[in-house]
């Protein structure tokens, strides 16, 4: 989401060229509750200023429940999270999680983890989907549609494309899906979860949506 909130405000240039290094991204769009670049820092940098973040939607900032920021929120389909944020708590030398796959998963379920519980954030900002400054995406029909994705996107940041941008964009998103890690398909949970696991999933996600329509694709 970072590379096309990059590349949609890449008005100018040749989109295949674009600046999308790690560094050049990082620094474009800084995490709004990080150490660094801080608070000041964020509210001097230019406009259109981009943040990224991790809260769930209550405790953002009164702005954005005031309308006058835009919200993209992307939510992925809770076993493709789990496996992720597994590794992600195994390769982070300061967490260097030890536990195993399964002692991970009751940990996840049971919102024994950092950001408190998966299932709250993705339904306090699916509640939030119909209010007018946010853009709610899954990061399954992202795959799925992704012209209309970026499409939509565009019109949400006031940032309409030419067809040649936006064929520019598709060009430069498909050649980089060549070089996709595992972890970011859909259906990484199948690397992750034996049959026992998941059998215990399918038992217990109902509940945990049961006050919500939202849905997920687990699979393309």
């Amino acid at each position: 989401m970072q590379d096309l909130i990059h590349l949609v405000h890449t008005a100018e240039g040749d989109i295949l060229k674009a600046d999308l290094s790690l560094e050049a991204v990082e620094d474009s769009i800084p995490f709004l509750e990080g150490p660094s670049p801080g608070l000041e820092t964020l509210k001097n940098l230019p406009s259109p200023r981009c943040f990224k973040s991790h809260l769930p939607f209550e405790l953002l900032p009164k702005g954005v429940q005031e309308k006058k920021c835009k919200v993209i929120y992307v939510a992925r389909n809770p076993k493709d999270v789990m496996c992720s944020f597994f590794d992600f708590h195994r390769t982070v030398q300061i967490i260097h999680y030890k536990g195993t796959f399964q002692q991970f998963y009751y940990r996840f379920m049971n919102s024994k983890l950092a950001y408190g519980c998966y299932f709250d954030h993705v339904i306090g900002f699916w509640n939030q989907k119909d209010h007018p400054n946010v853009f709610f995406l899954k990061y399954e029909d992202v795959h799925k549609e992704f012209k209309k994705t970026v499409r939509g996107l565009a019109d949400f940041l006031d940032c309409p494309l030419t067809s040649d941008k936006l064929l520019d964009i598709c060009a430069y998103w498909d050649e980089e899906a060549k070089y996709n890690r595992k972890e970011d398909r859909v259906g990484y949970w199948k690397y992750h979860f034996t049959i026992h696991v998941n059998e215990k999933f399918e038992k217990v996600y109902p509940d945990k949506l049961k006050d919500s329509d939202l849905t997920f694709d687990f699979d393309l």
